[in-house]
Parts: C-alpha cells; structure tokens; sequence
C-alpha cells in the first residue's frame, strides 16, 4: 500500500482512493465502502487485495472490494520495491575492484575500515540512492558509486595533475551518506536523520568518525576528502554547502551529475 486519500463523492459520502504498487509499478484502487479497508493495512505494508479491474480516464484501476494486511511472513516485502536489473554480486565485484585499485596506505585503510565491515557492505548494497530521482531502487547506490567511480579513474587518466586516489576515494564514499539518510525495509523513503540532515551531512560525519578510528590519518588528507564530499553537488542552491575548490572536488561534482 504506496498511498491512501480520503476522499468524498458528489453526494458526500467519503471513500478512499488508495496507491498500490511492486517493483513493477503502480495502480490506483478505489475503495467505495471505507470499512472495507481494514484498520491493519497501513500504507508501506504489504496487503492482500480482492478487486475488479475497471477503467478510469483511459488507464486501468482496481476496485476493491476488501483490503487487508498481508499475513506475517506471506512475502518479503523488499521483493515489492523496485530494484536495480543489474547483478549485485558484479556490482559487489566491481566495487571490491575500484576499492583494490586504491594504493595510497591512509586512503586505503579507511576503505578498509567502511567497506571491510560486512554489515555495513550488505546495507550499502541492498540501498537505494534517493526516493525520487536518480538510481531510486534497491541497488541503486552501488550501482551509481560504481558508475562515479569508473568515469573518476578514467578521468584522472587523461589530467597529470589530479590526484587520482583522492579522486577515486571520493567517488567511493562521495553517497555514503544515503545509507543513513534513506529506509527501504518496507517503502522507500527518509528517515528522520535524513529529513534533518541530508546525506552530505551524514556522509562527512560518517567518513570523519571511520578516519577517526585511524590515529594515524592525515588531517590535509582528511579535509581534501571530506571537501569533495561536502561539496559534490557543485552549486549551493543544488544543496552544496560548499561549491568545490580542488580539482577533485571539481571532477567528483561534474561526473555525479553526469550519472544522476
């Protein structure tokens, strides 16, 4: 259940227009006798539905005639959210590659320290990279880091003077704050840190308190780092707190833009 609206007929007896989706997409379903609906189906559980198909402005729609929470257990309920159609485990892979191919030591043992944490790494696979935009589907973050990351190490190739592991460090970790700014168990959608913070934030707070954990980290490092981060979606009023001021930063905004 993606929505529910209480509305009124001409005659003013209130029925429910409602949102019914899976990862294939989405259908309207109306109910016209509100107690139908049962109290146990809430929007963002899954629901078991008795219906008949009618057509409504030329687009088919349900019409239900009862609606009740689904069983516990009858079904996952991530097998309803959209998802990525590419494998995960190659996109693992990919990642895994990209994270490898770092040689500086501080750079690669702080993506040892996020990504060795298995936990972790099984969150960042399964989550999405927004609620609307792009790559908005189970998967869709590592499939969009995969993606920065690969176009980041190509570019390095062509510019002498880029660096090219802060560069590729930044591509990894530049949406690692999604992870904390989105939930996916049941629907898609922010969490309350996330309404409060953004992923930006979250990210430079999160990248600042794995470094932390390595007393040895270079604080120049830190700072190039969490500048690219910080400031990766390029203008302030696209939601930058910084516009970027390296190289770097510069490539890292441009490239996720060019794969949002």
């Amino acid at each position: 259940l993606a929505g529910k609206e209480t509305r009124t007929t001409k005659a003013g007896k209130p029925f429910y227009k409602l949102r019914l989706s899976d990862r294939t997409g989405s259908i309207d379903c109306t109910v016209w006798e509100v107690d139908r609906l049962h109290a146990d189906a809430v929007v963002g559980g899954l629901v078991s539905v008795a219906a008949r198909v009618s057509e409504y402005q030329g687009r088919p729609q349900l019409e239900a005639s009862v609606i009740t929470a689904a069983p516990q257990g009858a079904a996952d309920p991530r097998d309803f959210l959209p998802a990525t159609y590419r494998d995960i485990e190659e996109l693992r892979g990919f990642l895994q590659f990209h994270i490898g191919s770092v040689y500086d030591r501080d750079f690669a043992a702080l993506l040892e320290v996020i990504f060795g944490d298995e936990e972790f790494m099984e969150t960042f696979l399964a989550a999405p990279a927004a609620k609307l935009f792009h790559h908005a589907y189970l998967g869709g973050l590592v499939e969009h880091t995969v993606a920065v990351a690969e176009m980041c190490d190509f570019v390095a190739q062509q510019y002498a003077r880029v660096d090219r592991d802060l560069l590729l460090t930044a591509a990894l970790l530049h949406d690692i704050g999604k992870t904390q700014e989105l939930s996916f168990d049941t629907s898609i959608d922010y969490t309350d840190a996330g309404r409060f913070l953004g992923h930006v934030i979250q990210g430079v707070t999160f990248v600042s308190e794995r470094a932390g954990r390595l007393p040895s980290f270079p604080q120049v490092k830190l700072q190039q780092l969490l500048h690219c981060i910080v400031s990766h979606h390029g203008e302030l009023e696209w939601g930058s707190p910084k516009r970027p001021k390296t190289i770097e930063a510069l490539i890292l905004h441009h490239v996720d833009n060019l794969d949002a």
